[in-house]
């Protein structure tokens, strides 16, 4: 699937300040509560509260005792599950910060999105609030993502705690906080998405000698299959272009499992002088198809240069042509 990655790295963003997402599980610890309609700003979470203009957020999270939450070892807190057009969602916070201590880090994750499968991608815009109790303000950001189910959007620096933790602030008060969310636009992208699968790499030279070249029919080509690890791989040789020499490499797909359509790849072609040892080399790197993709050049050399005896790449009516193969991954 296509997305190596869409995905080789998803970011959230406020103002010119990016922020990463980061894979999602679950969680424990949540509180869901709502919010009761009322003109009354919010004056404190010690016993009831009402929160002003409550149609303005999609979810209001309540967190008490605090201080115990952020001495869990476990240090992430994932809330009730909460439903937006039709989609599900959760927030994840962070007590101590996600990658970088000292921090709230605050997350919307989506949790469900029956209309579609698992690994499809959505463009999500949202912002994400924490509640002042002295004023009855929040502190806000904005952020936007590419992302898919299970994928944490957000800020990993939503506020630092030296901060949080001052009463002044309002932000804690009473060892309680909360926090909310508003999703402002969730569009799917129907894209292909690619994903690479890392594996023990397979790394693999393999030298072909053609002999009696001289005989070999200019407008034919010339093919030799190899094996690389548990792929099977081929070498094509054939004159090119405008007097050139044209040299590819086709790949064929693995032997013993036919899903493996795509692989990521890096190889070196080379001719062989067989005189000086000065080789006329080129080398590749990307994804190779088995439908009968292949990467190379109609120009790997000129036919002048190549025929020339001087350079030593044909020695007694005899060319050798050698692949060095490095498999990366898989791709999906």
């Amino acid at each position: 699937m296509l997305f190596s990655k869409l995905f080789s790295g998803r970011k959230g963003k406020e103002s010119t300040h990016t922020t990463p997402c980061h894979r999602g599980g679950h969680g424990r610890g949540h509180i869901n509560i709502k919010a009761l309609p009322s003109a009354k700003p919010l004056g404190g979470f010690a016993s009831e509260f009402t929160v002003k203009n409550p149609s303005a957020y999609d979810f209001l999270w309540m967190i008490k005792s605090f201080s115990k939450v952020v001495g869990d070892d476990e240090g992430r807190l994932v809330s009730g599950r909460f439903g937006s057009n039709g989609y599900s969602w959760k927030l994840v916070m962070y007590p101590n910060g996600n990658i970088v201590n000292g921090q709230i880090s605050l997350y919307l994750m989506l949790t469900e999105a029956s209309s579609y499968s698992y690994e499809s991608v959505f463009k999500v815009s949202y912002e994400l609030f924490i509640f002042d109790q002295n004023t009855g303000g929040t502190l806000s950001k904005k952020g936007e993502n590419f992302g898919e189910v299970m994928d944490e959007m957000g800020f990993r620096s939503m506020i630092d705690l030296k901060t949080f933790n001052d009463p002044s602030n309002g932000y804690l008060v009473k060892n309680t906080c909360m926090f909310s969310v508003k999703i402002l636009q969730h569009v799917f992208i129907q894209t292909p998405i690619e994903r690479v699968r890392p594996m023990e790499l397979v790394s693999h030279e393999y030298s072909w000698k053609i002999e009696n070249f001289s005989k070999m029919d200019k407008k034919t080509c010339r093919d030799k299959k190899f094996t690389a690890g548990d792929y099977l791989w081929s070498l094509r040789i054939f004159q090119g272009k405008d007097q050139n020499v044209a040299l590819y490499m086709h790949y064929h797909g693995s032997i013993h499992d036919p899903s493996v359509e795509k692989v990521s790849v890096e190889f070196t072609l080379s001719i062989i002088d067989q005189i000086d040892g000065n080789h006329n080399k080129m080398t590749y790197n990307g994804v190779l198809k088995s439908d009968g993709h292949a990467r190379g050049r109609n120009d790997h050399i000129s036919l002048k240069y190549f025929n020339d005896p001087t350079q030593g790449f044909i020695v007694n009516e005899t060319c050798i042509i050698e692949a060095k193969i490095i498999v990366h991954a898989l791709v999906e």
